[in-house]
């Protein structure tokens, strides 16, 4: 076989849609050992020695009908394997399928937003050294520099569940651009005390972790909150939670911390009462490096790291509490402009 350049590059894409279709084990290897502890805890769900329906929507044919709970356990919370009534293009009405007294307040989405056209670039070889590092460097601002592209036209052929095409280096650079990685949205939220929030699992392997001593982490949640955790939440299904103390919670998605996913929440009855984080050193603080352009073959799209944004502007607490939601696409953009 000739050696492949960034005129003629292969890829092995796999027939199925972007949010499902990743190189799911580079992913974990990366992460490392938070991701196969996060893996381990996914696997403890409810079981019995029948085949009826349990509390996890699952039965002997499937996925069932969602059953919700009467409670919340203020740690765990509630996982449902369940069909998510509120997962995609849900109608804003959905929250009524939930009844009361677990009815959700507020909706967040965890999601994976790389295009798959990257992902089998790199499956394939991805791209010349040369060409990784002046595409990352074109796009480092989360625009196209395109007088910085050294051959912006050539063309770098990718297979394809269709079978294949050629794109060129100019449409990768602005792929790359496009590129926020792995992310809660919103990734700053406000609630009241004694809110429900839906976190609804659109792509694989997410789980939702305070950063807490338990957990091995420095505690940045209300004094005597405990160790929160979900398990790894299927796709389309969802956890629930109820924030009963005032104050900020800092979250991150165990398997996806290493690329940047963390999430804040402000839980205060005051729009213009921004609570306060407490952080305490006890345990490993926030990553501070993001190792996406490592699962992207080199390329890098400038994606804050969990440390970074967490310390942000865009996630300050006063911010969240005014605005009410934070979108990480506003945290993308303050880290890339920076």
């Amino acid at each position: 076989m000739a050696p492949q350049t960034d005129d003629e590059t292969k890829g092995d894409g796999q027939g199925e849609s972007t949010a499902r279709r990743f190189p799911r084990r580079t992913v974990l290897r990366v992460a490392g050992a938070s991701a196969a502890l996060s893996l381990g805890s996914g696997a403890v769900t409810a079981s019995g020695d029948d085949d009826s329906d349990d509390d996890h929507g699952y039965g002997s044919d499937g996925p069932a009908a969602p059953k919700h709970p009467e409670e919340i356990d203020p740690i765990f919370g509630y996982a449902s394997a369940a069909e998510n009534p509120c997962s995609g293009e849900a109608s804003d009405d959905c929250f009524e399928s939930f009844a009361n007294p677990v009815r959700p307040a507020h909706e967040v989405e965890m999601q994976i937003d790389i295009p798959e056209l990257l992902f089998a670039l790199v499956e394939g070889g991805g791209l010349s050294e040369g060409t990784t590092g002046n595409v990352t460097a074109a796009v480092e601002d989360g625009s196209v520099d395109e007088g910085e592209l050294d051959r912006p036209d050539a063309g770098v052929s990718v297979r394809t569940p269709e079978g294949g095409e050629t794109v060129t280096v100019r449409e990768i650079a602005h792929l790359l651009a496009d590129t926020t990685g792995f992310r809660f949205e919103p990734a700053g939220l406000r609630v009241s005390p004694g809110d429900v929030v839906l976190y609804s699992a659109e792509t694989p392997d997410h789980a939702v972790t305070a950063y807490h001593e338990r957990h091995g982490r420095q505690n940045r949640v209300p004094d005597g909150v405990e160790a929160v955790s979900s398990p790894l939440v299927p796709v389309g299904g969802y956890w629930l939670y109820r924030f009963e103390e005032e104050g900020v919670y800092d979250f991150n998605c165990p398997p996806h911390e290493p690329f940047g996913m963390v999430h804040r929440v402000v839980v205060t009855d005051e729009e213009d009462d921004a609570a306060e984080l407490s952080v305490e050193d006890t345990g490993r603080p926030p990553e501070e490096e993001n190792a996406l352009g490592s699962i992207l073959g080199g390329l890098d799209p400038n994606v804050p790291s969990a440390h970074d944004a967490l310390e942000s502007d865009a996630l300050h607490p006063e911010r969240i509490a005014s605005r009410g939601t934070v979108s990480w696409d506003d945290v993308v953009e303050e880290h890339r402009t920076d």
